[in-house]
């Protein structure tokens, strides 16, 4: 492109700068006003709980997961080799154990999961070689699974998240 440098670059803010004024006005206005509802319904949420409650409690992750939607699943949990000692949890429970094994590093037990509540894995291995893990949710009723592979030496603790939007 030929031309005067000065002037490409008068251009170029010139396009730059009416480009500008419409993203501003969506990403100022569009979030305040979305902010002040979502404060609005936070609000309005608090002030009908503390009056309905006697005491006033702070909000917690188990108060939560008392409310959400849980789902009736089968855990399959598949070890190389097979670790001494695996726990999946869920918010503090034992969903599964060492004790749930069915055949040498396969593990299966049928359990309600939460949705939205991520699920803790442990596993622990006597010795210092690569040890993999996978760990499978089947939700009865449907074909949809979750799965997540976890790599690891002498043991291995990971989360795998089970999303509220998961099935209905």
């Amino acid at each position: 492109m030929k031309g005067n440098p000065l002037l490409r670059f008068a251009v170029v803010l010139l396009v730059l700068a009416a480009v500008l004024w419409p993203v501003c006005r969506l990403t100022l206005h569009g979030n305040s006003s979305q902010a002040q509802e979502v404060l609005t319904s936070a609000t309005a949420t608090n002030s009908s709980a503390a009056t309905t409650s006697s005491t006033p409690s702070p909000i917690s992750s188990n108060m939560g997961s008392a409310q959400r939607p849980t789902l009736r699943a089968t855990l399959l949990l598949h070890a190389a080799p097979s670790p001494q000692h695996c726990i999946i949890s869920q918010a503090g429970r034992k969903l599964l154990t060492e004790k749930d094994q069915i055949s040498p590093g396969e593990y299966r037990s049928a359990v309600e999961i939460t949705k939205g509540e991520d699920l803790l894995i442990t596993a622990d291995w006597g010795d210092e070689e690569p040890h993999a893990l996978r760990v499978e949710v089947l939700v009865h009723g449907y074909q949809a699974s979750l799965e997540k592979s976890f790599w690891g030496q002498k043991s291995v603790e990971d989360t795998l998240p089970i999303p509220e939007s998961f099935l209905p």
